[in-house]
């Protein structure tokens, strides 16, 4: 299981005599606090429960993570710490840890944090492609559709307008680069770390030919990215729609007037 740095409660520990970060679960690495270090725990022994190798990534018997604002050095990509590691049974957050340890606050350098889609925005169909009509009425932009190509590492994209020429602004575009370089040190990264981004942060939404489709919401002040994530092979693996907010309140408001003059 992948946990999200930021919403995990970890475990205080020791390594080597330093105070350190302890879940038993694996960290997604684009969650880890600007400056810190993360490492996974190699296991052996009855039920692996004794770590025996600090590493980089571990592939099977693996124990845990460990967070540590200071870096060890492993030797050909691996540290022996049998007898080195202490598991301290107190439970606290990064934020608690720094206080703890009297060190700076954490930073998140994520700017563009997902949030799962709620039941409403999975109910309304807004992942999916739409009638003009309501494009309009939620004041599209167009949507990047994203393919990972050969062994999900690659990142083949193209943007699909499906609005007015003139939302398509330069701050627009600006803003939305910002948005994809940084979804692409996480869930657009690889094809492996957009599964580990949905197991973790679930955002389950109806829909999707070949397997389970997730959905996340970014909101800027201007705004609203809806990220479609179909973490399967042999098919699009995300659409990242754009919409103008402030278009969107025009557009409805536009509606509505209409609906009331009818109504007269």
């Amino acid at each position: 299981m992948y946990t999200d740095a930021w919403k995990e409660t970890f475990e205080r520990a020791e390594l080597q005599g330093k105070p350190v970060l302890f879940t038993p679960n694996r960290v997604l690495p684009d969650t880890v606090p600007d400056k810190w270090f993360r490492y996974e725990l190699h296991g052996h022994g009855r039920g692996l429960a004794e770590p025996r190798y600090l590493e980089r990534e571990v592939a099977v018997d693996f124990v845990g993570t460990v967070l540590s604002p200071e870096r060890f050095a492993l030797n050909h990509g691996r540290l022996n710490i049998e007898g080195n590691f202490e598991r301290l049974h107190e439970a606290m957050t990064v934020s608690d840890f720094c206080k703890a340890q009297h060190l700076p606050g954490p930073q998140d350098a994520r700017k563009y944090i997902p949030r799962p889609a709620s039941a409403e925005e999975n109910e309304a169909g807004v992942f999916y492609a739409m009638k003009p009509e309501q494009d309009t009425a939620l004041g599209v932009i167009g949507h990047v559709r994203v393919d990972f190509g050969y062994q999900g590492k690659q990142f083949h994209h193209s943007w699909w307008p499906r609005g007015p020429e003139e939302l398509n602004t330069p701050e627009f575009k600006a803003e939305l680069g910002k948005v994809v370089d940084e979804l692409r040190r996480g869930p657009l990264k690889s094809l492996r770390d957009m599964r580990r981004f949905c197991y973790a942060n679930g955002g389950e939404i109806n829909g999707g030919i070949l397997g389970q489709n997730y959905g996340y919401v970014i909101e800027t002040e201007r705004y609203k990215y809806l990220l479609r994530c179909n973490p399967v092979e042999g098919d699009y693996q995300a659409y990242l729609t754009a919409m103008d907010k402030q278009a969107q309140e025009m557009g409805i408001g536009q509606k509505q007037d209409t609906e009331m003059t009818m109504r007269m």
